[in-house]
């Protein structure tokens, strides 16, 4: 019960405003959040009525966090320069700018992190790294690093929140009977909950409403690039129980109500660059437009890749 509540906390700080449906939905369903014994990989998953996870696979979206935060040191102010000339984005020419495989190396240094905290054989046998906080610490006093800590809170809600919906359609017994109509099922409902209602929070809050959807929206984005880096390029084309990331991508970017250069498309520009990078995936040349057209022809890079 201790851990639920843990869980019930994070969905409180991240979706206030959907306090009393998720009341109505775990005095409904009872579902359990349940923190198991340490074991290798990523553990986070539902089985009957209960999700279970283990703290190292929270650690690993944790660092994850920080890739996101790299990635836009290595590629926003790029794609800005080049948006704002109209000029195409080229990956030979970028690799050619000085300073960029220090930066891209730095990102792949992060995901190798999180690669080892992974595959550890226990998880105090993974030195954490220096250069990022410990998330027992809190959220950190810099901005940069609080933000990477409010996007990663995010990105956790979201994918337990994915989960919650399994429970639901579980204990209702009305899944669909295609495994993968069940996988955009539960990520449309957590992507709902968390930015259908940001009109509620906004106005309690203060906070303009579209900064709200922008950030939520970004907590969304890392969690998505989090699902594409745990499956493993082995199955980035989907699987018998799981439908392809491209797919999962598009239907997360789907009808988002935000400007074509808000933040949110610069951000996962940036980190979908970075990770297609990472795996060898072949970036075609284009016009960077705006920040969403520059996104999606990412995704089509990514789905034309695999």
């Amino acid at each position: 019960m201790e851990t639920t509540n843990i869980v019930r906390k994070l969905f409180d700080g991240v979706v206030p405003e959907r306090a009393s449906e998720i009341d109505s939905i775990t005095n409904k369903y009872s579902p359990q959040f349940r923190l198991v014994g340490d074991r290798e990989g990523f553990n986070l998953d539902n089985g009957f009525s209960a999700i279970q996870y283990t703290g190292r696979s929270t650690r690993q979206m944790w660092l994850f966090g920080y890739a996101g935060r790299q990635a836009l040191h290595c590629y926003s102010s790029l794609i800005v320069s080049l948006k704002s000339r109209g000029d195409t984005l080229d990956i030979n020419e970028i690799n050619k700018i000085p300073d960029q495989a220090a930066e891209d190396d730095a990102f792949k240094t992060i995901l190798d992190s999180v690669k080892e905290l992974n595959a550890a054989f226990h998880e105090d046998d993974f030195e954490w790294p220096v250069d990022v906080p410990e998330p027992e610490k809190g959220r950190p006093s810099d901005v940069e690093r609080a933000a990477v800590y409010d996007l990663t809170c995010m990105a956790t809600a979201y994918v337990f929140l994915h989960e919650l919906k399994h429970v639901v359609f579980y204990v209702d017994g009305n899944a669909p009977g295609d495994s993968k109509v069940e996988e955009y099922q539960c990520d449309q409902f957590a992507k709902e909950m968390m930015i259908s209602k940001v009109d509620r929070y906004a106005a309690t809050s203060g906070y303009p409403e579209e900064k709200v959807r922008m950030k939520r929206m970004m907590g969304i984005a890392l969690a998505s690039a989090f699902i594409l880096f745990t499956t493993g390029k082995g199955q980035f084309a989907g699987s018998d129980s799981h439908p392809p990331i491209h797919g999962r991508w598009s239907a997360t970017v789907k009808d988002v109500n935000l400007p074509d250069d808000d933040w949110l498309w610069l951000y996962f520009s940036s980190l979908s660059l970075a990770l297609l990078k990472y795996y060898s995936i072949a970036v075609e040349p284009k016009v960077v437009k705006n920040f969403k057209s520059l996104c999606l022809d990412l995704i089509s890079d990514l789905e034309n890749g695999i």
